[in-house]
């Protein structure tokens, strides 16, 4: 009988691991959705693209300095409803990984973060958005870094995170457990400004510090319970820290919470690299565990079957926040107005595309193309005229195009199309079909417009960045040629 109470303890163990893991990846999920439809409806503007072009492209301290403010100010309000949604750092970056403007320590800037944040690192480097945790050198958080481009050219990223405490609240809405958040030492000294490192306190668990801000939000336990039993695990734990894998620990006193089992499972924390960096402490009364204490046969049988549906009931729930999580994800990865790809799931899938014809070495062929004097429709016949062209013209090219090809809004009036499996010289046939569609075409106000094409395709010694520079150099030359025209290396 002693075995078979250590094997269902054991069980009891990984289950509790198993429903921590979910609990915290749905928190996690969540924050990085709001993350998500923050950038795409609100920072990634043409407004914010020129600000940091400009930025970019100046060393004048104070011209950085009034662009700056002139950034502080158009999001100041955004950034403190950011915050009532749990989002701690808001940070601008500019090209090369330097800090540009931090919302959360505005007067802290211009120092380089190479070395120091590898998500600004490898957006800087592969112009892609990344999602993972990190220190740095004022807060740790859970972030999320997005590229920033003016007219096709990187000009900087931001920086939307949302610190453990933000996860923390959400999990203590569903559960009664204390929760805490423990860094690595060696990061926090290496990473943080020294006058910043006030924001953790040494742990019992050698190597670790915890994260203040999540300490006095313990709806559970009191603080000095917590301590009680982190001193009484740290030798124990210590084991398992080690194989930097989940695990869970029982304990029972009658200095904490009248002799109840507590079940304290610890789920680790990997940075972009991989590496374990942190880990976060779940405390829970666990009445499972005091019922097996008590050998009973039947409830044991009982207590298993309440686990299986237990654990069914979670998968549930998993699936339907996945569900969730495709439509949040829909709606991240395509416009708002004309319902086709934007930018962002504009890049998801051009990844896939130019890494297919890496491998396959099918053509792939690109058109971007804008409308012509649109200023001039929104100044004659209003904003939501404007709008309507917008519709109708993604829903014309999206009657006229396969449904294998690839059709993105690529910001304001202009949009890209990704033609998998196309020649140049066909590419450029569909150009001008679409060309002459348009022009043909009543919009009813206006009447008629017309748009003007730039045309290529991939080289295998480039990327899609060079690709996307080309085309976009093609549409500017039609433009500049007089508009309602195609431009391509075909005339090149």
């Amino acid at each position: 009988m002693k075995d078979k109470q250590i094997v269902t303890n054991e069980f009891v163990k990984k289950r509790n691991v198993y429903d921590f893991g979910l609990h915290t990846e749905f928190a996690k999920t969540y924050m990085h959705d709001i993350a998500q439809v923050i950038f795409d409806t609100k920072i990634d503007s043409k407004y914010t693209q020129k600000l940091m072009y400009e930025a970019s492209h100046t060393s004048n301290k104070k011209e950085l300095s009034e662009l700056r403010n002139e950034l502080s100010t158009h999001f100041d309000e955004l950034y403190h409803y950011m915050q009532t949604q749990g989002i701690r750092q808001f940070h601008f970056h500019l090209p090369d990984a330097v800090s540009f403007l931090r919302f959360h320590k505005p007067k802290k800037f211009g120092d380089s973060l190479v070395g120091i944040r590898p998500t600004v690192e490898y957006v800087n480097k592969h112009h892609r958005q990344v999602t993972a945790f990190e220190e740095g050198r004022i807060f740790n958080g859970f972030r999320n870094v997005y590229p920033i481009f003016y007219n096709g050219e990187f000009v900087g990223s931001v920086e939307i995170s949302s610190s453990f405490a933000a996860i923390q609240e959400i999990m203590q809405r569903t559960q009664k457990a204390s929760l805490l958040f423990m860094i690595s030492s060696d990061i926090v000294s290496q990473k943080v400004f020294n006058s910043e490192q006030s924001h953790y306190v040494k742990s019992e668990f050698c190597g670790f510090m915890f994260d203040k801000q999540v300490l006095s939000n313990q709806p559970e336990l009191t603080l000095e319970q917590l301590h009680i039993i982190n001193e009484a695990i740290a030798s124990e734990a210590k084991k398992y820290i080690d194989t930097e894998k989940s695990f869970s620990l029982c304990f029972r006193s009658d200095k904490v919470f009248n002799n109840k089992s507590i079940s304290i499972d610890f789920l680790p924390v990997f940075n972009l690299q991989g590496k374990k960096v942190a880990y976060i402490i779940n405390y829970e009364i666990d009445e499972v565990l005091d019922l097996l204490s008590a050998k009973n046969k039947t409830l044991i049988v009982i207590l298993s079957i309440l686990s299986f549906v237990l654990s069914l009931i979670l998968s549930l729930i998993y699936r339907y926040f996945k569900t969730r999580e495709a439509s949040i994800h829909e709606m991240a990865t395509h416009d708002a107005l004309t319902k086709i790809y934007n930018r962002y799931g504009l890049q998801e899938v051009l990844e896939q595309k130019v890494g297919e014809f890496k491998r396959y070495k099918r053509d792939l062929s690109v058109i971007f193309f804008d409308i012509d004097h649109f200023k001039q429709v929104n100044d004659t016949y209003g904003h939501s005229a404007g709008d309507e062209v917008l519709k109708k013209l993604s829903n014309l090219i999206a009657q006229n195009i396969r449904t294998s090809d690839i059709f993105a809004r690529w910001g304001g009036e202009e949009f890209i199309l990704v033609l998998p499996e196309t020649s140049l010289f066909d590419a450029v046939i569909l150009a001008e079909k679409l060309r002459k569609k348009i022009e043909e075409y009543d919009f009813e106000k206006p009447p008629h417009l017309t748009c003007s094409f730039g045309v290529t395709d991939m080289n295998e010694h480039e990327d899609e960045k060079e690709m996307l520079r080309r085309v976009d150099e093609f549409l500017y030359r039609a433009k500049e040629l007089g508009r309602n025209r195609i431009v391509s290396d075909i005339e090149t």
